[in-house]
């Protein structure tokens, strides 16, 4: 992803001063690798998740959330492969590393980590909703961008803790601004940058993070399907109102973008009812 200089440089100045992000786990990298395999073998992909105590933790309390309709409680990683399908699987495995980035509050977006995980997870789950109804084969990618379109947020709360206020006075001033403008005129950057040039520096495709650079801006989520997709998801979440902070009705979105998604205007009634119930499941089972 080219960057102008000054932009570059901005970057660079971010990430040598943030060092508290952890890399996105090994762990779960190695497993969506596995998933990528049609022989895949469910004790291999056990035997690489169980090392990462944490993730399988996370993984075995989303998958026992009534989002997921088990027939029963699982108590095994292989319990839980055997009776979720493959695409379910990754979700669920990439869901289960986002509470290392999400277990602080994000003070300048006013977003406490309960309304970050479940802003974040309703949009993971939209977007698995669209890409079922849609035909999208191979959606781990958008499951990825979409769960963590939002993680520019964190760490520019991190560099600038004190700039924040001035940009909620620039929106209150200056109501005919986008969220993504207002952090531009005062930070220099955005959240959607910010958060493509972290996934970019931890491997991540350039398929997720040129969507998650894309989400809020309407010149390029036009351009890729996943982009599409991943900004349709976070606008149709943020309509619902959930896990929604100070920047939720700042935006704006382009005609084009159900068709750049691929997505019929019917599919969007049972996706939010599917992802609004969903949803609340998951926070039944992790905030209760």
């Amino acid at each position: 992803m080219n960057q102008p200089s000054g932009l570059a440089a901005l970057l660079d100045e971010i990430f040598q001063k943030i060092d508290r992000i952890p890399n996105f786990p090994e762990t779960a990298q190695k497993a969506l690798r596995l998933l990528q395999d049609e022989r895949l073998d469910f004790k291999e992909l056990e035997r690489v998740v169980r090392h990462d105590a944490a993730i399988t933790a996370n993984f075995l309390k989303l998958v026992n959330s009534a989002a997921f309709g088990l027939p029963r409680k699982v108590n095994t990683l292989l319990q839980a492969f055997s009776l979720l399908g493959i695409n379910q699987i990754k979700f669920v495995l990439i869901a289960s590393c986002m509470g290392q980035y999400l277990k602080e509050p994000i003070k300048g977006y006013n977003l406490t980590p309960e309304q970050i995980w479940t802003h974040s997870l309703a949009c993971g789950l939209m977007a698995e909703a669209l890409a079922r109804r849609g035909g999208l084969s191979r959606p781990e990618n958008l499951f990825t961008a979409a769960l963590l379109h939002d993680i520019g947020k964190i760490v520019i709360d991190l560099y600038v803790e004190g700039e924040m206020e001035n940009l909620r006075e620039v929106l209150q001033k200056n109501p005919e601004l986008t969220f993504m403008q207002a952090e531009w005129i005062v930070l220099g950057a955005d959240h959607g940058i910010v958060g493509a040039e972290l996934l970019r520096r931890w491997g991540f495709p350039k398929e997720v993070y040129f969507a998650v650079r894309a989400h809020h801006d309407e010149s390029l989520m036009l351009e890729t399907r996943t982009a599409a997709l991943t900004a349709l998801s976070n606008a149709l979440v943020n309509l619902m109102g959930i896990g929604t902070g100070v920047d939720v009705f700042a935006y704006h979105l382009p005609e084009g973008l159900l068709e750049a998604a691929k997505v019929s205007e019917k599919d969007l009634y049972p996706a939010i009812v599917e992802t609004f119930e969903k949803a609340e499941a998951i926070k039944a089972g992790l905030f209760a």
